[in-house]
């Protein structure tokens, strides 16, 4: 590929901006380790990361993205190769020896695939919208982009990695809509998936909250048996209930009937209205058929009158009853972790939860206000430093936690402009493009970039659930920096380009 010599000139705003996060991020790994002599060196690899990252954006700004769109589904298959051999052991490998197996060995090297299907996944689905432009608003159309976001989300899950294959959905919709998809297909699918995964999780925070109500009418009962079984089972005393870990609780049907009593009897009393609703899976399914034969029926009615107009009838009923069918099932066949819904509902109320996400939340925002105005001063991070920092991963999801205790209210905002500025430039530069696929492939980009900073930046204050989602340019990590710096590249090689080729 040869460099493309008609072009403009560097975005240099642009450029700055990604320079000024990424030394923002060295200079508050630097500050986590300077007080330590044998700290682990994250500093100097992040400058290491970054040198490669500018080699690259600087390369891919150079040559002409209009190839990206020609190789797009030789990039996504690549991608989803290394994808699925992730997952094998002994080539896919867990850095901590927890977590998700999400990384690839490459000698001393540790890649990580899924960083990069993102970007792939951007690439194909704007190939694919310029392609179908005309037929967008067509339903058979639009389920191929939901293919091509599945396929890497599913592998992903498998690591498993939930929050990583949930920042495909941003990207997903907001790509559909500046592709021409029609707004009610997009709000309904939106409306679809909120309701079939929202539902279940609800239930399942409702549940873990009800835990202490339980344990405490045990013990004013006196059922000191039950009492040691709730004790002993925790938060599993509902896959018990609902017969998916009977084996495994080792319980009696005996011990089980009476568990399921006395449940019953707190859930009664303490069980919020919203609760009861959307925990009764009967009264789910009965309106859940109800609304969506009723859909059905409707559209046979304007079939018969011949009317054209059938998408405001039987689109939001009938989506509101296939999805509250489909979170029965998820209840049903999910049998969801406690760690798993610790982490995405401790935000609503961290003090529930004294361990995991519970605790990074409540660890965070002190470090966050300790800054104040002014912060503690560069080399001060007190609360996230060390080895082993009062906030857990202050190198990589929380890192922005250690920039605000050391900078205060002004370095936060100081970085925030230059953060922010990086999506906002980028959408400008969607806006004005003049080819079809550079707008697409920059809006994508966009979401991809904009998602990880404001989920990031919201989880660290505690409004958004715990999802190891990295904060773009500043969190520690090769993959995600170098996959970020490039996408930058992409979209400098957009700006530059002033006619479609």
């Amino acid at each position: 590929m040869k460099p493309d010599k008609s072009i403009e000139k560097i975005d240099y705003f642009l450029v700055i901006s990604v320079v000024i996060v990424v030394l923002c991020s060295v200079m508050t790994l630097y500050s986590q380790e300077v007080n330590f002599e044998d700290g682990p060196g994250k500093w100097y690899r992040q400058l290491f990361y970054f040198v490669i990252g500018l080699v690259i954006m600087y390369f891919v700004s150079r040559v002409n993205y209009q190839l990206l769109g020609a190789y797009a589904i030789v990039i996504y298959v690549f991608t989803i190769f290394l994808l699925i051999i992730t997952l094998i052991p002994g080539i896919g490998y867990l850095p901590s020896g927890r977590g998700a197996r999400s990384w690839l060995k490459i000698g001393p090297i540790g890649i990580q695939a899924s960083e990069f299907a993102k970007l792939s996944s951007v690439i194909l689905l704007g190939q694919f919208m310029v392609l179908k432009e005309k037929d967008m608003k067509n339903l058979v159309v639009l389920s191929i982009p939901f293919v091509i976001v599945i396929v890497p989300m599913v592998f992903i899950l498998l690591q498993p990695d939930f929050g990583t294959a949930v920042s495909f959905l941003p990207i997903l919709f907001t790509m559909l809509f500046f592709g021409g998809a029609d707004i009610l297909h997009i709000g309904s699918l939106l409306a679809f998936g909120g309701i079939t995964l929202m539902v279940p999780m609800f239930v399942e925070y409702s549940r873990l909250t009800l835990i202490n109500d339980i344990a405490d009418f045990l013990q004013r009962t006196g059922k000191t048996d039950l009492l040691s079984v709730v004790n002993r089972l925790g938060g599993k005393i509902w896959l018990a209930l609902d017969g998916k870990d009977v084996k495994t609780a080792n319980l009696t049907p005996k011990t089980l009937n009476s568990l399921r009593e006395a449940v019953d009897q707190v859930v009664e009393l303490e069980g919020g209205f919203l609760f009861k609703i959307f925990s009764n899976q009967t009264l789910l399914l009965t309106f859940g058929a109800i609304f969506l034969i009723a859909s059905l029926v409707m559209v046979g009615i304007r079939i018969a009158r011949g009317s054209r107009t059938l998408r405001q009838y039987y689109i939001p009923l009938g989506i509101l009853g296939i999805s509250l069918i489909s979170a029965v099932v998820v209840m049903k066949i999910v049998p969801f972790r406690e760690n798993q819904v610790v982490r995405l509902t401790a935000f609503l109320n961290p003090e529930e939860f004294k361990q995991g996400a519970g605790y990074q939340l409540r660890a965070s925002k002190p470090a966050v206000g300790s800054g104040r105005f002014f912060g503690k001063g560069l080399m001060n991070a007190e609360m996230t430093e060390g080895r082993i920092p009062h906030v857990p991963e202050s190198s990589t999801d929380f890192i922005f936690a250690s920039w605000a205790e050391q900078t205060g209210f002004l370095g936060s905002v100081f970085l925030l402009f230059f953060l922010f500025s990086i999506p906002l430039r980028g959408l400008q530069i969607s806006y004005e493009s003049k080819d079809r696929f550079g707008s697409l492939l920059a809006s994508g980009i966009v979401a991809l970039l904009f998602y990880h900073m404001a989920i990031n930046i919201g989880i660290v204050i505690g409004l958004m659930p715990v999802t190891g989602i990295p904060l773009s340019f500043m969190s520690y990590g090769g993959s995600h920096l170098i996959m970020s710096m490039t996408a930058v590249g992409i979209i400098l090689s957009i700006k530059s380009r002033k006619h479609a080729n």
